[in-house]
């Protein structure tokens, strides 16, 4: 990131208190809150605010962080018969705490400076950018983390309402502290109550959900790789499904990991009894056994309410992000449009990364322009610049532009599977692939998946198409794929339930796009992404995966006989990939998948009828 002249800043710490009591002992949860300023704030210069919300920063409990198991059977249910109206989260009715005992401002300071050096972790060095560029900035780590109060509950109201509570404080809604102790109150005087939210992942989320509260104030919001529905980062049709890589991660974990007040040994010590009870609440709502959406997970879906919003959006997402996947920046978007929202979004063909420096892209630049629009009123033409910008798959120097997403012009078109009226039959059965639980060879496995042409691996169906031909873009260079794959087929399972897979691949040799990053410029820092040194045969352009009870609700699962057919269709993840001259497309279904779902013992026939089989492929023509 290109250096700026000098602007002197001071550093504070101020204790912001919110509206919830989550440790029950009768006093508001105060939050510490770190914020760096110019010195002309000092002399009654006023400035808008870039917020973090940054539950890493205080570091971590990394002792905590042991996944679920995750070789277990998925779990069988009777005929549930959940209605809809049983899962929705009340948003009218927001969680109320009375103070037993309520602090009293005994004096005010003008300021609250740190002298001492504090680390933080997870903070990217845009915010030292901004400060060069005339904006405070204001980090917070929320509750249950070290120097604050309260219990981490990830992505409950709680949390929400007190990550909200800064920005009231930011426009004097609210009181702040000089420490937990002396009710010494500070006002944000020096803050012209224009703020931002912005930064990556768990960041990102927070921005989100504190956006869809419609807090004045909050003016735009820049969340990256951000989670829109809890419940889609670590479930899928009711199936356990975190992050790739992440198998046996869940929201508990996160929680868990992120109460730093743990590492305050005598802070720690008032206050562990009671975070194990919330935190069994935590295990007991997210319901591992079932994965079904409920209440839990309503409430933290913040697409819920994101109608609320009054400010503006700036998406940034990687196309290849399969932690926090498209599946939640594509819906977000999506909701934005449907409410008429000031939105833009950037997709580039990054993994879970920051993207300010990426040689040729527009981030930086645009993040700059953006907040100089909406929190100085800089007439600078931003928000007449085209809505979505994506970068090429094909050529790193390529960005297609757009209002929305998919691009006008898109559409479906059906993946030609060959239908004859026989029953297709595939075996799910892990132990008679690659796979091997002890090694956990990933790539091994997903390589004999794709292709496999050894006829007594029984493990899926596959299905080549050429799709310059099938989807009439004969004698174009390149074929775009973008939006929502659909897949469905009527099948029969011999057993009482059953994992559904889908994939949709990109078959042919390229020295394709990986996650290295490679220095462009030493001294401004830009990086580009490596190509492959050798090419690689295939790659994985989207999937999707099902519970087969779950096949007509998330909510409520349904008996499933044996050996009788039903339907089944889900959507796979959101993907915008350019598919090259005379490579094809492959669509594979398959049952358990070794590096997202569950990965039971059982064995499991599946028949398909191979006249129901249908895949439709967002394309532009």
């Amino acid at each position: 990131m290109k250096k700026l002249n000098n602007i002197e800043c001071i550093l504070e710490r101020v204790y912001i208190e919110t509206p919830v009591d989550t440790d029950g002992d009768g006093k508001l949860d105060l939050v510490a809150a770190y914020i760096t300023r110019p010195v002309s704030t000092l002399q009654g210069e006023k400035v808008p605010a870039v917020y973090v919300a940054n539950p890493y920063m205080m570091l971590c409990n990394e002792d905590d962080y042991v996944p679920h198991n995750v070789d277990l059977e998925v779990k069988i249910y009777p005929e549930q018969n959940i209605k809809e109206s049983d899962i929705r989260y009340d948003f009218s009715k927001e969680p109320v705490y009375e103070a037993e005992f309520p602090r009293k401002t005994r004096g005010y300071a003008e300021t609250s400076i740190l002298d001492e050096k504090v680390e933080f972790d997870c903070i990217s060095e845009l915010y030292a950018y901004l400060n060069q560029k005339g904006y405070a900035s204001v980090f917070c780590a929320g509750l249950g983390t070290k120097g604050s109060e309260g219990y981490t509950l990830t992505g409950s109201r709680e949390e929400i309402m007190a990550f909200k509570a800064v920005i009231d404080w930011l426009n004097g809604r609210c009181r702040a502290f000089t420490d937990k102790e002396n009710n010494i109150e500070i006002k944000a005087d020096w803050c012209t109550g224009n703020v931002a939210m912005s930064a990556k992942s768990y960041l990102g989320t927070m921005c989100i959900g504190v956006a869809a509260t419609g807090v004045e104030g909050l003016k735009t919001i820049i969340p990256e790789a951000g989670i829109a529905n809890w419940y889609d980062y670590y479930r899928c049709n009711g199936l356990n499904l975190p992050a790739l890589g992440w198998q046996g991660d869940d929201l508990d974990i996160l929680a868990k990991y992120c109460f730093s007040r743990k590492l305050d040994a005598e802070d720690y010590a008032g206050v562990a009894e009671g975070y194990d009870a919330a935190h069994k609440k935590l295990l007991e709502g997210e319901d591992r056994d079932s994965a079904n959406y409920n209440l839990f997970w309503d409430e933290r879906n913040y697409l819920n309410q994101i109608g609320n919003y009054k400010g503006s959006v700036f998406i940034i997402h990687g196309i290849n992000d399969w932690n926090v996947k498209t599946n939640q920046c594509c819906p977000l978007f999506a909701e934005l449009e449907k409410h008429g929202i000031e939105r833009k979004m950037l997709l580039h063909q990054g993994e879970h990364v920051y993207v300010y420096d990426l040689e040729g892209a527009p981030t930086l630049e645009l993040i700059e322009q953006w907040l100089a629009y909406y929190l100085k009123g800089e007439d600078n033409g931003v928000e007449k610049q085209p809505r979505v910008i994506v970068e090429s798959n094909l050529d790193q120097s390529k960005w297609m532009t757009s209002e929305t997403w998919p691009p006008e012009g898109w559409k479906y078109v059906n993946f030609p599977v060959e239908k004859g009226n026989e029953e297709a039959v595939f075996i799910d059965n892990l132990s008679k692939t690659v796979y091997n639980r002890e090694k956990d060879n990933l790539k091994e496995w997903l390589d004999e998946l794709v292709l496999s042409n050894d006829d007594a691996y029984k493990n899926r169906l596959k299905f080549v198409c050429s799709p310059f031909d099938a989807f009439e873009a004969a004698g174009k260079q390149e074929l775009r794929i973008a939006g929502t794959v659909k897949v469905g087929f009527d099948a029969a399972i011999d057993k009482d339930t059953g994992i559904l897979s889908a994939m949709l691949v990109d078959l042919g040799e390229d020295c394709r796009i990986t996650a290295e990053e490679v220095k462009v410029d030493e001294v401004i820092g830009t990086y580009k992404f490596a190509l492959e040194s050798e090419p690689s045969q295939y790659k994985v352009i989207s999937r999707g995966w099902l519970n087969a009870q779950n096949r007509k609700s998330l909510w409520s699962k349904e008996e499933i006989k044996q050996g009788e057919f039903y339907h089944y269709e889900f959507d796979m993840v959101p993907t915008d990939h350019s598919v090259r001259a005379g490579h094809k497309l492959g669509l594979i279904i398959y049952g358990i998948d070794a590096e997202a779902t569950q990965r039971p013992d059982t064995v499991t026939m599946v028949k398909v009828k191979e006249n129901s089989i249908f895949a439709k492929v967002p394309v532009v023509l």
